[in-house]
């Protein structure tokens, strides 16, 4: 299948590369939580150096993400992407910066911080620490920078963090070694072909399909090849996998 898009113009501006007309699909594609009306999504998804915003690519990806794992959002400014994991065993907050320096790095912990000191707070406030047979302690969680991470070397940032939440859920390494062009490619024919399929063959995914009754505090998480495993919310809160966004960072 040739997922590359077609009917291009030969301009270089970022935002118009269709011909009048030919940005449309009709009828969009449904993703759950947004509707997809142009190839200009699937453009911005698949290649390098377009900057991914939070309603028009995050949003979505992160939606079927959490199948696998779970997240949280603060999705109001456009500038720079990082990627956190809180463990609650540890009461730490591991960030993940696909563009580090020393002054980058300090700009992205202070934009942890407000987590770290809130969610003890939120922990004690709906039993989890109790729960997890573990004294209440309203101390912050510690910020901690992962370090080893391959880096951006142009706007890239949210396909980083989309990959960096990917290889925790399916617990591998991330590699040093991080062809950005290859995970856009990925992320843009996967969604292609999910959409295709939810318009010609009718499916849903578990989450978009009608409710089939109460489920009892647990979440379900979907491999590749579609297997089922159930994990306690509370416990599972120790893989949680959040991700923010905050000024001062291109």
């Amino acid at each position: 299948m040739n997922t590359r898009p077609q009917n291009l113009t030969h301009t270089h501006d970022k935002e118009k590369v269709y011909l009048k007309g030919k940005d449309k699909i009709v009828p969009p594609f449904r993703f759950g939580v947004e509707d997809v009306a142009t190839k200009m999504w699937f453009h911005k998804l698949a290649y390098p150096g377009q900057f991914y915003s939070f309603i028009q690519h995050l949003d979505i990806i992160f939606y079927y993400l959490r199948k696998k794992g779970k997240y949280a959002k603060e999705p109001k400014t456009e500038s720079h992407w990082i990627l956190g994991r809180l463990n609650i065993e540890e009461r730490r907050m591991y960030m993940y910066n696909s563009l580090s320096t020393a002054m980058k790095d300090s700009a992205a912990i202070k934009a942890c911080q407000p987590f770290a000191v809130l969610l003890p707070h939120f922990f004690a406030l709906f039993d989890e620490f109790k729960k997890e047979n573990k004294p209440v302690c309203l101390d912050p969680f510690e910020v901690v920078k992962v370090d080893g991470l391959p880096q951006q070397t142009s706007n890239d940032c949210g396909c980083f963090v989309a990959s960096f939440a990917e290889y925790f859920i399916d617990m591998k390494p991330i590699p040093l070694i991080f062809d950005v062009e290859k995970h856009r490619d990925r992320l843009a024919v996967l969604f292609y072909k999910y959409a295709r399929m939810k318009e010609v063959e009718f499916i849903d995914s578990e989450d978009e399909a009608p409710p089939k009754g109460p489920k009892k505090n647990f979440v379900g998480i979907s491999s590749s090849e579609g297997s089922k495993c159930g994990l306690g919310v509370s416990k599972f809160l120790e893989l949680s996998v959040w991700f923010h966004k905050f000024r001062g960072m291109s």
